[in-house]
């Protein structure tokens, strides 16, 4: 009897454990600290592997990113496999990935580096400087995109997530901490996490919100105060700021703008701490081993969070409830668009380049328009947000689009340390109303190159969208001054200077996101000055070749390379059919051989190609490959130099565009190239670039200086460069080596900041 007594009195004392086991809960608190943050993720991988339960989260910046994510119901496996894709890299970074560069808005290339809005109000223009380093869009539409659905179906309370959830910002104008426990989930995510000068702020409810950071890093008293678990497990990757130095003004903004915070938790807590050597704010690229180290924490400390925690939850439960918690979820299906922050006119523009039907649409859908859109020169930002209708089980579009300054000044510069710098200067203006309007002027002035261009676009937005331009520009080449070569012996001219003006009229039509179709028009004139010696006086006259020209053409033409000048990813390619009929009038110097006056009518057809694509062989390798070619009847001018000054050219990197090279010239020709990269990180990378160009049949200066052709394939050229480029935040920095087949120098060295690039000639 007493046995059984016995008996029954243990089994009693196990229930009551167990049920008072069962009833205790668990909080999880998640610091800041950036890239720092994903070690976070490492902890909560830890964690479930030893069945200890996550009951409640709560966290800050990139902790109110992890926290997030697990508050709806991803696993440690699916948040590392987010943090390590393509995608995650492009919203910490704000890159735009490749299939969604809308090439039909993209404006005129050229060397700008530094742009400055000037906004006009009450009939004062005010410079606007930029605000932040990072750009959001994709980060706003990726927050949008992961947490709609978990927000919809908790009805906007974060209580009712899979995980409770809070996390906290920092009201800028107020100067204090918020709580977020309601609302839209990903706005409160995207504040939490909106550090200073790198991301934009973001706007809830009228008011302005920063990183939770400046106010509290480590919410371990939101843990207590807003859910009172029975244990707390604090994930700690970050530090309060150290004592500034006078020269050390990073350190010096911590301190301004972060309060101290103290990282110490009660009795019933445990801190697991990850720290970090040479891990910034945004070394994303580092998350494997960010995470492992987390991960590894974790499990040096297993014994003494169990010790503390008794509590114990069935792991294989947890993802059959997180898979059963995921399958309810609402698809994101949009219909209603609601738009704020514009007029009645800009708003109608903004909704038909939307869609053009009242139908469903999908989140794919939604992001192919909403880049098509943010590239609009007149548009500054969107933020989209989705609002759930349990009726319809449809949610509901508002975004609030911000227009562009109307008017935004660009400078910029290429210095080199040969003698082919130039300075950059334009000024933009945008109108947005019924049709997209925006007008440009530019200026580029060096001893190489000099020109002047105006330009005018107007977008209209209909069910295909079209726009026209209209342009003016005036070139000048000066290669004698850019030359800091001594003379040889050789057919290059000693003395070269162009002078082009076109006028162009274009209508452009998008074919696909990156591709689009081209009619142009255009009226131009050149003008070339040249000697056709070596030996001439001062008092000497130079030849003059004037040619007037009218130019039709069409373009189909593709391009999402991610820079403008030295790209490792994306492809550029260009299908062009060009007809050209024009009027030579050649003048001959004191020192030509030929000594009356040549009039000739010009009539000739081209069909180019190019295609130049890279392709990402691993983390830290690409490769790139181009094919070029030309097709055409042009006939001979009047001499040799001046038949070579309109021939075809083939210059495939950025410096050989600043020399005249007679051995890459030609009517008929294919060139092919490769270019092996290698990536030492995003912005830093050595390549070498190899090339082959053969003419069809060569053009050479025949009896009295007049251009023949050589045989057929007679003739093969080759071109190399190897450079170490690191792209800045204002343009590519490159140490770049040179070759090519000349009879004078062959190689260059050069350095160069900034961009070589030039406005387009009439028949380009």
């Amino acid at each position: 009897m007493k046995t059984k007594n016995l008996f029954i009195a243990l089994f009693l004392c196990f229930l009551y454990l167990h049920s008072f086991s069962q009833e205790k809960k668990v909080g999880l608190v998640l610091s800041g600290g950036g890239a720092k943050g994903l070690a976070h993720i490492g902890v909560i991988k830890a964690l479930e592997e030893n069945s200890i339960p996550i009951d409640y989260v709560a966290g800050t910046s990139m902790g109110a990113i992890v926290g997030g994510l697990y508050a709806i119901g991803y696993s440690p496996e699916e948040m590392e496999q987010l943090v390590l894709s393509a995608e995650f890299r492009n919203w910490a970074y704000g890159y735009i990935e490749q299939d969604y560069i809308y090439y039909f808005k993209k404006s005129p290339i050229a060397a700008d580096m530094v742009n400055i809005k000037i906004r006009i109000k009450d009939s004062t223009a005010k410079a606007e400087l930029p605000t932040n380093l990072v750009p959001t869009h994709q980060m706003d539409f990726a927050t949008m995109q992961i947490f709609s659905p978990a927000n919809a179906a908790a009805d906007y309370n974060f209580d009712s997530l899979f995980v409770p959830f809070r996390c906290v910002g920092t009201d800028i104008y107020n100067n204090k901490a918020k709580i977020f426990k309601k609302g839209n989930l990903g706005s409160a995510i995207r504040a939490s996490m909106t550090f200073p000068f790198y991301f934009k702020p973001i706007e809830i409810d009228s008011v302005l919100y920063f990183d939770g950071g400046m106010k509290n890093n480590f919410p371990y008293d939101v843990m207590i105060n807003d859910f009172a678990p029975d244990y707390i497990i604090g994930s700690k990757t970050a530090d309060n700021s150290p004592k500034p130095e006078p020269d050390n003004i990073v350190v010096q903004l911590e301190n301004m703008l972060m309060e101290k915070v103290d990282y110490d938790l009660p009795a019933n807590g445990i801190i697991i701490e990850s720290k970090f050597v040479n891990v910034k704010l945004l070394d994303f690229d580092k998350a494997t081993d960010i995470i492992q180290k987390g991960y590894d924490n974790t499990y040096e400390m297993i014994d003494s969070i169990k010790r503390l925690i008794p509590i114990r939850r069935d792991t294989i439960k947890l993802m059959q409830r997180r898979a059963h918690y995921k399958s309810k979820l609402p698809p994101l299906l949009f219909k209603d668009v609601v738009i704020d922050g514009l007029n009645s006119k800009e708003k109608d523009y903004v909704k038909k380049s939307i869609f053009h039907r009242d139908s469903i649409f999908t989140i794919d859908e939604l992001k192919e328009t909403y880049f098509k859109l943010l590239a609009d020169g007149t548009i500054s930002s969107i933020y989209p947000e989705a609002f759930y209708d349990k009726k319809s089980k449809i949610f509901r579009l508002k975004m609030k689009v911000s227009e562009e300054s109307r008017f935004i000044a660009r400078i910029g510069a290429n210095i080199s340390s040969s003698s082919i710098n130039h300075g950059f200067g334009s000024l933009q203006y945008n109108q947005l109303g019924k049709i997209s309007r925006s007008a440009y002027a530019n200026i580029y002035f060096g001893r190489l190159y000099s020109s002047v261009m105006v330009q005018a676009r107007a977008d209209f937005p209909s069910k295909i969208p079209v726009a026209f331009t209209g342009s003016f520009t005036m070139n000048r080449w000066d290669f004698y001054s850019s030359s800091s070569e001594p003379f040889f012996e050789d057919v290059r001219p000693p003395y070269l200077i162009q002078n082009e003006n076109n006028l162009k009229f274009s209508m452009l039509v998008p074919v696909t996101t990156n591709s689009l179709f081209k009619a142009q028009f255009s009226y131009g004139s050149i003008s070339d000055e040249y000697y056709q010696t070596m030996e001439f006086f001062k008092a000497d006259t130079n030849d003059v070749t004037d040619f007037d020209y009218f130019n039709f053409k069409i373009n189909f033409e593709k391009n999402n390379l991610n820079y403008k000048q030295y790209p490792t990813q994306g492809v550029n390619q260009i299908v062009s059919l060009n007809y050209l009929n024009g009027n030579e009038n050649f003048i001959p110097g004191s020192t030509s051989q030929i000594e009356h006056e040549i009039e000739k009518e010009h009539k000739w057809y081209n069909i180019q190609f190019l295609r130049d694509q890279y392709f990402t062989l691993g983390k830290h390798f690409n490769i790139g490959y181009l094919v070029e070619g030309s097709f055409s009847n042009m006939s001979f001018f009047s001499n040799y130099t001046s038949t070579m000054l309109n021939a075809n050219s083939f210059q495939p990197n950025p410096h050989s565009k600043t020399l005249f090279l007679e051995n890459y010239r030609a009517h008929n020709y294919l060139a092919i190239g490769v270019k092996p990269i290698v990536k030492f990180s995003d912005n830093l990378h050595f390549r070498t670039e190899f090339y082959a160009m053969m003419p069809y049949r060569k053009i050479i200066s025949g009896v009295n200086k007049q251009a023949e052709y050589a045989n057929e394939f007679s003739h093969i050229n080759f071109m190399a460069s190897t450079s170490l480029v690191y792209h800045t935040l204002f343009g590519p920095a490159s140490l770049s080596l040179n070759y090519y087949d000349k009879k004078d120098k062959k190689f260059y060295f050069v350095f160069n900041f900034g961009y070589l690039l030039f406005n387009k000639r009439g028949y380009e």
